[in-house]
């Protein structure tokens, strides 16, 4: 668990789902306080005037939409992350995430294709703030080192992680495109011969 009170403090205050402009001023806090984000590297209510809606939050590759009860504004999610990130990666051309939060629940979501598809979500729980913070410092990919104990390397690549979720979708798309390619199939059974 976090040795610093502010951030079991702010975790706290997320679980209870304070509603929406909470959420965002909450998530910034424990930006800066746990991961030391700068202010000036947050980006709050960003207009994206395609959509015709703002960005509630933006660090990094990562785009933040906060909710007051996820699990009622689930279809808001559903059409405006889409457009979000497709402004986003169209803009800096590069991949982007998506998080959406209640404070309570959270969600990753990524584009693929034109699909929004979520990648992993969780709930929070106070007591295990090291386990919520590895998880969403994985999703946000803000560190640019980690510390190689077994709790973050576990959080951070394991079966279980964002990032894992993530490259695997990727790994199954690659394949399903090209499994009927001769050569790629021939390399596939014999790298796992050499693993057997």
């Amino acid at each position: 668990m976090t040795d610093k009170p502010e951030t079991v403090s702010i975790l706290r205050h997320l679980h209870s789902k304070p509603g929406h402009d909470e959420v965002k001023a909450d998530f910034r806090q424990l930006l800066v306080v746990e991961f030391g984000v700068a202010l000036t590297d947050l980006d709050f209510e960003r207009r994206v005037p395609e959509v015709k809606g703002r960005i509630d939050a933006l660090i990094g590759r990562t785009v933040f939409e906060a909710k007051s009860d996820l699990d009622k504004e689930w279809g808001d999610v559903e059409r405006r992350m889409p457009d979000y990130l497709t402004n986003r990666e169209c803009e800096e051309r590069q991949h982007f995430v998506g998080i959406a939060s209640d404070g309570c629940k959270w969600a990753v979501f990524e584009l693929a294709g034109s699909k929004l598809v979520k990648v992993k979500e969780t709930v929070l729980n106070p007591e295990e703030a090291g386990l919520f913070l590895a998880w969403l410092d994985g999703a946000l990919a803000l560190k640019a080192s980690l510390p190689p104990d077994a709790l973050t390397i576990r959080s951070e690549l394991g079966n279980g992680s964002v990032a894992f979720h993530l490259v695997n979708a990727r790994l199954r798309a690659l394949w399903l495109k090209l499994k009927g390619d001769r050569t790629v199939s021939l390399k596939r059974q014999l790298c796992s011969r050499r693993t057997t």
